[in-house]
């Protein structure tokens, strides 16, 4: 007996080593939490769906039941929510050391306060932080490598190259983002070289029907990385159960929780190869109980949140509606600029005009007390304020580009001045007129002062790119000021007490009625 098994052992070792055999694994997938540990509001206004509190109690009911669980995060983890931003961001990292995440990878808005503070995050966080296409932030890797069952896969992170022209480079510091592909074809190799069998890309950027863009660079990487086993996407807050973009396998989990990626492969190692793959997205609906840990770890940042927001800073006298937004002025439109007016007055800069949008389409003030929490619905974004110094003319040029979205949600208002424009107009020659506040004349060589959101200075994803040229360019002389724009806000119906809707007419379409309708005075 013990010669046959001598014999039964070398036989097994000559067809090529032991018993070949199929491992699953399963990999489970947040993206776009923004902040959310409660249930939130989604885009079409269904209520108590996701927050990360759900996501937890869902992987924890996976884990107990699936074999060969890896947990990752696709990135804007930080940014957007009162509880993240009062903790620093560090209540999102609490909350996915306490579930072991395996990855995180870096999105776009987790630079928005700056790298001390996003430094003050990636330091605290248990699980690696990647993104193979960054360079010059400290503690980010490209990959990790995980072994399960005795498979070892591998984990490469993507950022969105679209970063730079979103962010300043004061809020940048010297990170340097690349582009998607040369990262990757530069870290393939080495991944397979520390032993790799299956390959995961995780990417803070997003699958496009129209194709790819500045941010999103999916086509191309399906494309021409045939060595991923599958990509898990992120940043477009879309949610793609599964989708194959050529022979490869992409899902995304949507946005703020209200959906949890599962992907499920087989991974054959006689063939040394996943042999099925397939992905779906759990709906976080009320079915999904809130995870107690995770309630119980972050308590003290959920108090806190709740009380900050709950804070009454003065009252409105009448409705501040958004009827026509963003295309006609509304009296949110006219609280943002005069906030912005009086916060730089308060610094010692009196500007002349101020071009911004609306920030959030549900964002409205309803007659009566004005809570933190309001504002937060106006202002959800931490978007601090330039001003630049440039000539009339030139500020016809940046509202021109601006026209280019008049049909989106991207449109950007003028505080100060009289502006008149035809969108239908030939591209150049949009703008009819561009007058004082008082009607007088701007000649094209006059010199303005002239405030804009950081987002947009630094070309608003490049829809802007006479703008961030202009700002970029010496002469303009370019102030930037640390205040947020909310926190702006906030001072301003602070200081006042009382505010009351209003809608000045400071811009128009060629021969149309006045860009919205005005409020009614209250009762």
């Amino acid at each position: 007996m013990k010669q046959a098994g001598i014999v039964a052992v070398i036989l097994l070792l000559a067809a090529g080593g032991l018993p070949a055999r199929e491992v699953p694994i399963t990999i489970l997938h947040t993206t776009d939490l923004h902040g959310n540990i409660l249930p939130v509001t989604d885009y079409d206004g269904r209520t108590n769906l996701g927050g990360f509190a759900r996501c937890a109690a869902a992987i924890r009911e996976i884990r107990a039941t699936a074999t060969n669980v890896l947990v990752v995060d696709a990135g804007d983890l930080i940014q957007g929510g009162a509880v993240s931003f009062y903790s620093d961001g560090q209540a999102m990292v609490k909350a996915l050391n306490l579930l072991r995440y395996d990855a995180w990878v870096l999105g776009n808005h987790e630079f928005d306060w700056g790298l001390a503070k996003l430094t003050g995050c990636v330091a605290r966080a248990q699980m690696p932080v990647l993104a193979a296409n960054l360079a010059g932030l400290e503690n980010v890797r490209p990959f990790v490598v995980r072994e399960v069952d005795g498979v070892r896969v591998g984990i490469i992170g993507l950022t969105t190259p679209g970063i730079p022209n979103w962010c300043r480079p004061r809020l940048l510091a010297g990170v340097r983002v690349a582009d998607s592909l040369p990262a990757l074809r530069a870290q393939v190799p080495a991944l397979r070289q520390a032993g790799a069998q299956v390959i995961v890309l995780v990417a803070h950027q997003g699958y496009r029907d129209a194709g790819d863009d500045h941010a999103n660079q999916i086509n191309a990487i399906a494309r021409n990385c045939p060595e991923l086993d599958v990509i898990i996407g992120a940043h477009t807050h879309q949610n793609f159960p599964e989708y194959k973009t050529g022979n490869t396998l992409y899902s995304q989990a949507g946005y703020h929780g209200i959906w949890l990626g599962r992907v499920d492969l087989v991974y054959d190692t006689d063939q040394s190869a996943v042999t099925r793959r397939k992905s779906t997205t759990l709906l976080m609906d009320g079915t999904v109980p809130l995870d107690p840990p995770v309630l119980e770890a972050l308590q003290p940042e959920l108090d806190r949140a709740k009380k900050e927001l709950a804070v009454v800073v003065g009252e409105a006298t009448g409705d501040f509606h958004l009827d026509g937004a963003p295309r006609h002025e509304t009296p949110i439109h006219n609280l943002i600029f005069e906030a912005i007016v009086a916060a730089l007055r308060e610094r010692g800069v009196a500007v002349d005009a101020v071009v911004h949008g609306i920030l959030e389409k549900r964002g409205v003030l309803a007659r009566g007390p004005v809570t933190v929490g309001d504002i937060w619905r106006i202002v959800p974004y931490e978007n601090t304020v330039g001003v630049v110094e440039i000539t009339a003319g030139e500020l016809r040029e940046v509202l021109e580009e601006n026209l280019a979205g008049y049909a989106g949600a991207q449109f950007r208002g003028v505080w100060g001045l009289k502006w008149v424009f035809n969108p239908k107009a030939p591209k150049g020659q949009r703008t009819v007129s561009l007058r004082r506040a008082d009607g007088g004349e701007l000649a094209a060589t006059d010199r303005l002062r002239v405030a804009f959101n950081s987002y947009d200075l630094a070309s608003a994803g490049l829809r802007l790119p006479r703008l961030r040229e202009l700002a970029d360019r010496p002469e303009s002389q370019l102030r930037e000021f640390d205040f947020q724009t909310r926190d702006a806000v906030i001072a301003y119906v602070r200081n006042r007490r009382q505010i009351a809707p209003v809608v000045r007419g400071g811009w128009q379409t060629a021969g149309g009625r006045a860009t919205s309708r005005s409020p009614k005075p209250p009762s």
